[in-house]
């Protein structure tokens, strides 16, 4: 055997370029500008020493002349840390300072510099001699999902092989449909298929290598009953890297009675790759018969069947990687939508689509968030609003409405998309009555913590706006944009100007009907809003609500008109009954100012002083 290096540099653990050279003293270092060396990956032949350029002249982590690596034979080498000033970091957590040396086995791993940065990967790669000749397969195996086709071999097998015995056949089959059927994240997944690979072609141990971090990794492995107590044997490196790089099944039978070091004792050898969806390699099924035995050598056949365990292998990677990404898409939808729409839009994605549709868009928020959360730890106020919010959510969700975002201690609702709902305002206006009723509960768990009563004040208005995923590709956000979206938070801000928990817009009152308990409290100018909007009272209702109604109503129609006497006369009787009423206290206040500056002329329309 005589071997080679071959040398891979990485930055940021992403690749930058790969190379191979002579196994022979090599230094690694950055480009001397003033030498005259070009960019990486160029190389040098120095008084004997090779130098491999793997960092340009300006990436000042890496020195000039940083590390020198020596063969050492039986795949060891000694690295020396050449640099005046900076470390080197070995994959075993060994660190070398400038001066410092060590022997290690290969492959292995380097950090010039600071951790992460330029980081080399050096392996010896073996040469075969022809005392080792390799049969493959003449196509490339196939990646799950790819078209069936016939595959050239089959065409000469019924020649080449005696006829297959009926419980030859049967045993293949079900060992092939035993992985298949396996869930490839089951922990005995990958032990199915070695064990497969032993019982349906008679190999005496099995093995699945992975392809992680650059290194080849023994996942599972099987051994014959026959076999037990044996030696067992290391994979061929060379296979290994033959397979990964042809993307083809080999299979390998020792020439003569004395076999090359390598493969010590093994009389054959098969190797099939596993690939992903993409074609690229994951690893391999590998597969050998130790030498001695009196088994007759792998067979065409043989080979294929292996081929095909792999690919079986392959689909139920496939299969667990498919699943694992509908589970977490699921769970995505299901954080903002209710479950059965979760499920629909599973199979419709178009549904997400960007487009225009008329929506019901609500806001709530807790009140006096900022004063109450100076008076709680971190871990309190999360606590708190995780609480007060999800309680808010479930009310959402119960409506089929979608959870658009959270924004410190507010939460945005809609309905009316991503699927039509004809009844969105009344959906949101069941909602927003039920965060209401659902605060008692919270304030059952939390009044005592915060030192007084928690309250939410929620607006909802209806109209058209852009719905769709107005996130990013970094993170998704269904929800809508648009005038009616902005109105929406502007209708809730006006809470605290009129003392009420709950305001909707007239388009939202259209969409209601006689079956909710609403009043008109009046028009406003919102800030950045130019028209005036017309705003509602939504209440849970009660024996005297009519009433209330009623005289609100009559009492404001008597302000707007400029009746302002008749309007305080009524709006006085009203808070006689009911002196915790916003509303009336606010239409008070107005009324007597109008009473006392006569305006004119007089707009019956109220500029918001805020958000």
């Amino acid at each position: 055997m005589t071997g080679s290096w071959r040398v891979e540099v990485f930055k940021n653990n992403k690749p930058l370029h790969a190379c191979e050279a002579p196994a022979e003293p090599l230094e690694l270092g950055r480009q001397q500008k003033d030498a005259g060396e070009e960019g990486p990956p160029a190389q040098y032949v120095q008084a004997g020493l090779r130098r491999l350029i793997v960092a340009p002249w300006e990436e000042q982590e890496v020195s000039r002349r940083h590390a020198e690596i020596r063969p050492m034979g039986d795949g060891r080498v000694k690295i020396t840390n050449v640099s005046q000033v900076r470390p080197i970091h070995l994959s075993n957590q060994r660190k070398l300072d400038p001066g410092a040396s060590c022997e290690t086995a290969m492959p292995v791993i380097l950090s010039l510099g600071k951790v992460g940065g330029t980081t080399v990967r050096l392996q010896e790669l073996q040469v075969v001699e022809e005392d080792e000749p390799l049969c493959s397969l003449r196509e490339a195996a196939a990646p799950p999902g790819a078209p069936i086709h016939a595959r050239p071999e089959l065409t000469t097998l019924a020649s080449e092989v005696p006829p297959v015995q009926m419980d030859n056949l049967l045993r293949w089959l079900r060992s092939a449909m035993d992985v298949l059927q396996s869930a490839a994240g089951a922990e005995d997944f990958f032990a199915k298929a070695a064990r497969a690979v032993v019982e349906m072609v008679g190999l005496d141990s099995a093995q699945v290598l992975l392809i992680q971090n650059g290194e080849w990794k023994k996942v599972a492995s099987w051994t014959a009953p026959s076999a037990a107590g044996a030696p067992t044997s290391e994979a061929s490196r060379h296979i290994l890297e033959r397979v990964a790089r042809e993307k083809r099944t080999f299979w390998q039978r020792p020439a003569g009675a004395s076999p090359s070091q390598s493969l010590m004792q093994v009389q054959a050898v098969v190797a099939a790759p596993i690939l992903n969806r993409h074609g690229a390699v994951l690893g391999v099924l590998y597969g050998d018969r130790v030498w001695g035995g009196a088994t007759a050598p792998l067979t065409q056949l043989e080979a294929v069947l292996v081929e095909l365990l792999a690919g079986g292998t392959a689909a139920g990677l496939a299969r667990s990687e498919q699943e694992q990404a509908a589970a977490s898409l699921r769970v995505q939808f299901e954080q903002y939508f209710a479950p059965d729409l979760a499920r629909q839009l599973m199979g419709r994605p178009d549904l997400l689509t960007g487009r225009i549709a008329e929506v019901s868009v609500l806001f709530c928020d807790i009140r006096n968030y900022s004063g109450i959360s100076r008076r709680l730890s971190p871990e309190q106020n999360v606590a708190w609003v995780s609480d007060a919010l999800g309680a808010a959510s479930e009310c959402v969700l119960a409506e089929g409405g979608v959870l658009v975002d959270y924004v410190g201690d507010a939460l945005m609702a809609m309905w009316g998309a991503p699927q039509p709902q004809p009844d969105h305002a009344a959906r949101a206006a069941r909602a927003a009555l039920a965060v209401l009723a659902g605060i008692p509960d919270v304030n059952t768990r939390w009044q005592q913590i915060l030192g007084e009563p928690m309250r939410m004040t929620v607006g909802v208005n209806s109209g058209d706006a852009l719905v769709g995923n107005t996130g990013t590709r970094h993170k998704f956000k269904y929800g809508a944009l648009g005038h009616e979206v902005n109105l929406a938070s502007r209708v809730q801000g006006a809470t605290k100007y009129f003392k009420t928990d709950l305001l909707i817009t007239e388009a939202a009152c259209r969409g209601l009907g006689v079956a909710f308990a609403t009043r008109r409290l009046c028009a406003v100018r919102v800030v950045n809003i130019g028209d005036p909007v017309t705003l509602y009272e939504l209440s849970a209702g009660g024996p005297d609500w009519a009433a209330r109604k009623s005289q609100y109503e009559q009492a404001l129609t008597d302000f707007e008109a400029g009746r302002f006497r008749e309007a305080a006369r009524a709006l006085g009787g009203l808070l006689g009954a009911h002196p915790q009423d916003g509303p009336a206290m606010l239409l008070l206040s107005r009324a007597a100012q109008c009473l006392v500056e006569e305006p004119d002329p007089f707009d019956p329309v109220w500029r918001l002083p805020g958000k």
